[in-house]
């Protein structure tokens, strides 16, 4: 459908689409007589048309800091997933923890104080699916383009988007010509038992020319895992977790052995009914399901149980099953001076999972160790509801002026249930604790909470050309939220076996919490156009985080005056405030001669009010407070240069240095001595200071006309810490006199893993064969909590809680070498 177009502010030469590339299999004498019968012609570089301004426009035409991958290089290079992509786009972080991480662990420009690992918070960074923002993992088939857009984007985006936003473009159906296009791939990894396999299909049925289509996609993935689960325990609270390692046969009577325990398998399915009843209009109607049975955790406990390097010492089997079901309407519509987009959404999410929580209740030291077969698990179900709505109009007038305005409402509910479990420890108390009475089902801690929260925004930009090839930019948005969280926590176990209660006694007292704000945010943007084909820009916006309240329910007047165990937050540990941020930006994108492509930007952000992890003074529950400031300074670097007509060297790069601007209470947790103060200086958790890839692509006619391309590509990081200040400690414990403290912080080192891939194809079909960490690189990708739970930080094993064997501390792997072989057959 041909919609009224705007016209961008930048007219400069469009960059022509496609590398034309020779072909190396004629002959020398042909190639020369060809040469010499056309006319020299100038490299042309691919052209990536985004959205991500709310106007289409190439890419390299639009005066923010915006990358761009097209679904052609996220299948060349088999990007399937946003750790993969992450390496494409510089100043991008994606922490892999393997597929039962439901929520990619996602930031940008080292925003993020969080210690990496399970609870880790990536709410700086949004995530769109088309136009309705979600969070999640999306398998990026046939898609148009993923596009990142980095710094805050709150004056053209409804969520927030501190420091940045994450967009999937789906392809939409075509309205005029027939495909069904099939995939498939089969590999092996070096440590799994099984092979790997991925199939699918894309349909695309026009119904009526120009008016009616419908396009489906439907996906199949499974992945068998590499690292296997030794130690889980046979029969739960009866077989002794830790026997004698050196007897086999003590070993089989207590342990099942699980080979390739983290693996996952998802099916997605996506459709795209596509309406343009009339030249003004175009809407679509679309329903996503991804779902996903995830095994274990992709973790290995060299140190802390002396584990091989692709084995786990956890005790119980942790699947987690999950669901994202989205619905949605988008629709836009040529308003004479305006395009006009309408949405609607709602998305749907389910999850039920297990994990071991030996640990955590050892650690304690309440009793349980004292239980020879004491092992403990958690199940958590958790569902969760959001509806998105967004009118936007974006001009489309002639003139020096342009402008973008839009309302944004987005209210998420949801409620979740954690449960506790100790097999056999009831027999224990009553024979040993002075128990009353036995309780059936072992159900010792149990957490419910709703949650309620609702985001409405105002924001908009206006840009004025001044036909120098200078253009100027101001942007606003005037946002409100509230929060409502009732929660509540039980004891049932103690109050069944010790206090009497009946069997289905849960004990819980629910709390409520509740708060809002509102706020204000602004945005100006300077570019100009050179007349060498180059533009340089200048941005300064302001981002924010939603506030609110924390879960834990406030102490009551009696639970402050108790000696007894009290689960609550004290007053002023309730309320969350907004964090902020103000980002400057220079950068750069151009052309610096004809065969070499490049953009550069170096930005300074600081950020306010940080909201950091911390625990109550009640209980240890986790709780979000605010404090301290921080900075977040860098480069990033990307380009394509066409060495010749058929091969091309292809980069990014980014440096980052984001590190805390004064002293920070509570930011490490508590230990015995309470909550640890990180010093003014130290370096923020989760980012590498330097990370980038580099991607040297041959493409050549072979065989009398069949296309080949080969690839060859390095990703490196440099190390990340997985708390502030890392190994460097600069911790101290106000409530032992501002003494040295140690939290066991530490440097993941840093690593760099090589690709290599040969595809050949020829009208309709194509095969790829790949090795994927061609040099089976070892390598370490975050941790699971620090090393101040082993008893030797730099050899373990872990503490020792009376005869058992801490396993909290663990180092998440990076997949070993893959080899495979994928093909594509369009009908």
């Amino acid at each position: 459908m041909d919609m009224k177009r705007p016209n961008p502010p930048f007219k400069r030469r469009a960059v022509a689409a496609g590398v034309i590339l020779a072909g190396l299999s004629l002959p020398a004498a042909a190639q020369q007589a060809q040469q010499a019968e056309q006319p020299s012609q100038a490299p042309v570089f691919d052209e990536i048309i985004v959205t991500g301004s709310r106007r289409a426009a190439n890419v390299n035409d639009i005066p923010i800091n915006i990358s761009a991958v097209g679904g052609d290089t996220i299948e060349d290079l088999r990007l399937d997933g946003i750790s993969k992509l992450a390496y494409h786009v510089p100043g991008l972080t994606v922490l892999d923890r393997g597929a039962r991480d439901e929520v990619p662990d996602v930031l940008l420009r080292g925003l993020n104080t969080t210690q990496i690992g399970p609870g880790f918070g990536s709410d700086t960074v949004a995530t769109y699916f088309s136009e309705i923002p979600m969070s999640l993992d999306i398998k990026p088939v046939d898609l148009q383009r993923v596009e990142v857009l980095k710094g805050p984007q709150g004056t053209l985006y409804g969520q927030g988007t501190m420091a940045g936003a994450i967009r999937y473009i789906p392809r939409l159906a075509d309205m005029n010509e027939y495909s069904v296009s099939v995939r498939g791939g089969m590999g092996s990894s070096i440590e799994s038992e099984d092979f790997n396999h991925a199939y699918g299909a894309t349909l695309n049925l026009p119904f009526i020319e120009d008016i009616l289509s419908l396009r489906l996609n439907l996906d199949h993935i499974y992945d068998p895992g590499f690292i296997d689960y030794p130690y889980v325990v046979r029969v739960p609270g009866v077989s002794n977790p830790e026997p004698d390692r050196s007897d086999p046969d003590e070993v089989a009577a207590n342990l099942r052995s699980y080979d390739d325990a983290n693996g996952e398998e998802t099916v997605a399915l996506r459709a795209n009914i596509r309406l343009t009843p009339a030249y003004w209009m175009d809407a679509n109607l679309w329903y996503f399901n991804q779902d996903t049975e995830a095994e274990g955790r992709q973790i290995a406990h060299r140190l802390a149980f002396g584990t091989g390097a692709y084995e786990s010492g956890l005790r119980y089997l942790e699947p987690n099953d999950y669901n994202n079901e989205i619905v949605a309407l988008e629709a836009k519509f040529d308003a004479y001076i305006a395009e006009a987009t309408v949405v609607y959404g709602e998305t749907n999410y389910e999850e039920l999972g297990q994990r071991d929580q030996t640990d955590l209740l050892l650690d304690f030291e309440y009793g349980y160790e004292m239980f020879p077969s004491f092992s403990s698990f958690t199940r958590e179900e958790v569902e969760q509801e959001t509806e998105t709505v967004e009118a936007r109009l974006a001009s489309t007038h002639d003139g020096p002026v342009s402008w973008v305005a839009g309302y944004f409402s987005y209210e998420v509910a949801s409620n979740a249930v954690s449960e506790e479990y100790v097999p056999g420890f009831g027999q224990y108390a009553v024979d040993n604790l002075n128990g009353m009475q036995l309780r059936d089902d072992d159900l010792e801690y149990i957490q419910l909470t709703d949650f309620y929260e609702k985001e409405t925004a105002f924001y908009g930009e206006v840009a004025y050309d001044f036909g120098t090839g200078l253009t100027g930019t101001l942007g606003y948005r005037q946002y409100d939220f509230e929060t409502d969280i009732t929660t509540g926590f039980g004891l049932p176990f103690y109050g069944t076996v010790f206090d009497g209660e009946s069997q289905d006694y849960l004990g819980v007292d629910l709390g409520n919490n509740d708060g809002d704000d509102s706020g204000d945010l602004y945005k100006f943007n300077l570019a100009y156009e050179t007349a060498f084909d180059g533009l340089f820009y200048f941005t300064y916006s302001e981002g924010y985080r939603n506030g609110g309240v924390n879960s834990v329910p406030e102490c009551t007047a009696e639970q402050i005056a108790s000696t007894d165990q009290q689960l609550c937050a004290l007053q002023d540990e309730v309320h969350i405030k907004p964090d902020t941020i103000a980002n400057y930006e220079v950068g750069y994108k151009g052309l610096l001669g004809e065969r070499l492509s490049v953009t550069a930007a170096l930005y300074w952000i600081d950020w306010d009010d940080l909201q950091v992890g911390s625990v109550t003074q009640n209980g240890s529950l986790n709780i979000t407070v605010n404090g301290s400031t921080a900075v977040s300074r860098g480069l990033e670097f990307q380009g394509r240069w066409l060495l010749s007509d058929n091969a091309d060297l292809t980069w990014s790069y980014a440096y980052t240095d984001a590190y805390l601007n004064e002293d920070s209470p509570g930011l490490v947790g508590d230990d015995d001595f309470g909550n640890f103060t990180v010093e003014k200086g130290a370096r923020l958790p989760g980012h590498a200071t330097h990370q980038g890839n580099v991607n040297l692509s041959y493409d050549t006619s072979v065989m009398g006309g069949y296309d080949l391309r080969l690839n060859y590509g390095i990703l490196f990081a440099s190390n990340i810490f997985n708390l502030a200040g890392g190994d460097e400690d600069p911790l101290f414990e106000p409530a032992a006199n501002n003494a040295p403290g140690d939290f066991g912080g530490e440097a993941v080192p840093g690593y760099s893993v090589h690709h290599l891939s040969a595809s050949i194809g020829r009208d309709d079909w194509t095969i790829q064969a790949y090795i994927d960490n061609v040099w089976d690189k070892y390598y370490i990708t975050g941790t699971r909590s620090t090393r101040r739970l082993l008893q030797d930080e730099d050899n373990g094993p872990g503490r020792d809680i009376n005869g058992f064997t801490l396993r909290s501390y663990g180092q998440f792997i990076g997949a070993p070498r893959n080899i495979g072989v994928r093909f594509t057959y369009d009908f």
